[in-house]
């Protein structure tokens, strides 16, 4: 099943592109002294108890507290990700600017509950009036529905510019560990959308769903490959699909899911003959819906990709499916 929502009319683009990793780290070690701490009674404790689960931890597997991982450091906001937004947003766009527009997307549970992240930025930015959309979850493809969303308002009529925020922490009891899948570190990304000009213009952007095997509450290791797997056989056709009709991106930016995810995507992209960028900082980590576009900053700067050139960028998660976002830098 693939659900396309790229349906034409105002273009879209985007400027200004900026990834925030915190400078704050903590050690895999030390993270993971927080499994099976007591919980203090508050809303995430309510949310899993109502699922019926004693702890979000996944068993963490023998291999991945050996000798290696506790020296991995793992970038950590020690402040709500909004006061990141709006101290870089200022520095990058003027303190007093306005945008017609502000839409924010996260994919965890972020406190404080009880407040809305999109308000707090539009506050930061002076706004008064602002009205919140709850999409529902998404999971890691959230970008994609937001990136939607800010096109269908601009080509309606609700403005001219707007400001694009993403942003995710990882905040316990949580879990930083997906069975056998990356590390999750905490990272944001904020830039401009409009519709006359910019850095990258949208060419295409899609969701292409896969239905988990029963419930994550009951996963064990072997489920959770097995979903990988699967996520890795949607992307694989979708290349294929776009090699066919004759649109294949001059580079393919995959999210660090997973090494065994990151190694069959890409060697499905070769084969397609499209050149795959790896990122090189960060590699045991997975900044989730923030990831790929950490990747695109990073391909730009070492000078994989320039102007005129496409770029899709791949995202992934277990839950939901896959995404798919091409770009073309401007200047071709």
């Amino acid at each position: 099943m693939s659900a396309h929502v790229l349906t034409g009319g105002t273009k879209l683009y985007i400027s200004g592109l900026r990834c925030i990793v915190p400078e704050a780290e903590s050690s895999l070690e030390a993270y993971c002294a927080e499994a099976g701490q007591p919980w203090e009674d508050s809303p995430p404790k309510w949310l899993f108890a109502h699922a019926g689960m004693s702890s979000p931890w996944p068993p963490v597997e023998p291999r991945l507290l050996d000798s290696t991982l506790p020296a991995v450091q793992i970038p950590m906001f020690e402040k709500h990700p909004v006061e990141y937004l709006c101290a870089e947003g200022k520095r990058r766009f003027g303190a007093d600017r306005k945008f017609d527009l502000i839409c924010y997307c996260h994919e965890t549970v972020q406190h404080p509950l009880t407040t809305l992240p999109g308000l707090m930025l539009c506050a930061k930015f002076g706004h008064r009036h602002a009205q919140s959309f709850v999409l529902g979850q998404l999971g890691s493809l959230a970008c994609i529905r937001a990136i939607d969303l800010c096109k269908r308002m601009l080509e309606y009529g609700e403005g001219t510019d707007g400001l694009f925020c993403m942003a995710d922490r990882t905040n316990y009891p949580f879990s930083r560990m997906s069975w056998t899948g990356s590390i999750k570190g905490d990272a944001a990304v904020l830039c401009m959308v409009n519709a006359e000009a910019g850095d990258y213009e949208v060419v295409d952007y899609r969701i292409q769903p896969v239905f988990p095997e029963g419930s994550m509450r009951a996963w064990t290791t072997p489920y959770y490959e097995r979903t990988m797997l699967a996520l890795a056989r949607q992307a694989k056709r979708a290349l294929r699909e776009i090699q066919a009709a004759g649109n294949a991106p001059d580079r393919l930016v995959i999210q660090n899911v997973s090494d065994a995810f990151v190694t069959a995507v890409g060697e499905a992209g070769e084969r397609c003959g499209i050149p795959v960028y790896v990122r090189q900082a960060w590699r045991e980590l997975n900044f989730l819906g923030s990831d790929p576009f950490l990747t695109l900053q990073e391909t730009v700067t070492h000078g994989q990709l320039r102007a005129g050139q496409s770029v899709l960028l791949l995202f992934a998660s277990a839950d939901y499916g896959i995404g798919l976002l091409t770009l073309r830098c401007a200047g071709g």
